[in-house]
């Protein structure tokens, strides 16, 4: 089922094997956030960035080389100790960032993640960077279309597929908001996303259930994922009053928008301011 563990060797890993340790560390930090892919792969990011890749059979994938140079050196995994890779890895991440390309958007969509994460709130969110099967939307394959953030309305009774942008610096040119929501709509039209986006949606919540990543289960969610409408909106976060006036004045009425403050201390998504 789309991206869950079809193949248990992974998922046993995890649980009660080898990489039991990986698991807790990514549990127990807030920074961390544990993805579900296809063909059987789980990933770690920081900030947005990779920094893990985890197989059923082949050895996990580290930290890209590109990350480091000659002063820092790729850090090695101890399986018992996975901490200590961890710490090394997003310190080169930091370094990386403040050197090549600092961009707050990673953190504030992580946080967008942990703090969407409860059955409470309006929007769950289920997982981030979510990407369809490039070589079936032919015109778009060498763009490598990535949603941000994939969620459920459980208000609307919704598969949301949400698009961050922060500040007004981030609205315009190939990756604006005119542009985002050509690609979805490139996508939902297509005759195998809906199904294929409701399976991995599924298959999303099973795996992280299973490894204790959440506290609730897909019949928990209060209506049938494999019923539900699909739909597209933009999380502004704005800096100051004024961006949000300008922000409303270009797009408010043009596209579905959640706002929140980039200085709030909770970033819980709404739809009703």
């Amino acid at each position: 089922m789309g991206r869950s563990f079809s193949n248990n060797r992974l998922l046993d890993k995890l649980i009660k094997g080898e990489y039991l340790q990986i698991l807790n560390c990514v549990k127990n930090d807030d920074d961390l956030r544990f993805e579900m892919r296809i063909d059987n792969q789980a990933k770690v990011y920081y900030k947005k960035s990779l920094i893990m890749t985890l197989y059923p059979i082949r050895q996990p994938k580290l930290i890209a080389t590109g990350y480091c140079n000659n002063k820092r050196l790729q850090p090695e995994l101890f399986l018992n100790t996975p901490e200590f890779y961890f710490e090394s890895a997003k310190k080169l991440v930091e370094c990386h960032k403040s050197e090549v390309k600092k961009n707050i958007e990673f953190a504030i969509q992580q946080k967008i993640a942990k703090d969407n994460n409860s059955l409470l709130n309006q929007f769950l969110v289920i997982d981030m960077e979510y990407q369809f099967a490039q070589a079936k939307v032919k015109s778009r394959t060498n763009d490598k279309t990535r949603f941000d953030l994939l969620a459920l309305d459980l208000k609307g009774k919704k598969i949301m597929l949400l698009e961050l942008k922060q500040g007004i610096g981030s609205l315009a040119g190939n990756a604006g908001v005119d542009d985002h929501f050509r690609r979805y709509q490139e996508h939902v039209l297509h005759p195998q996303f809906q199904s294929a986006l409701k399976e991995d949606v599924t298959g999303i919540i099973w795996s992280k259930a299973q490894l204790g990543l959440c506290e609730y289960k897909v019949s928990d969610i209060g209506f049938q994922i494999d019923q539900a409408e699909i739909d597209y909106a933009y999380v502004f976060a704005h800096h100051s009053e004024s961006e949000l006036i300008k922000y409303k004045q270009l797009f408010g009425l043009k596209f579905t928008t959640l706002y929140l403050g980039v200085n709030a201390d909770k970033y819980i998504l709404k739809d009703d301011i």
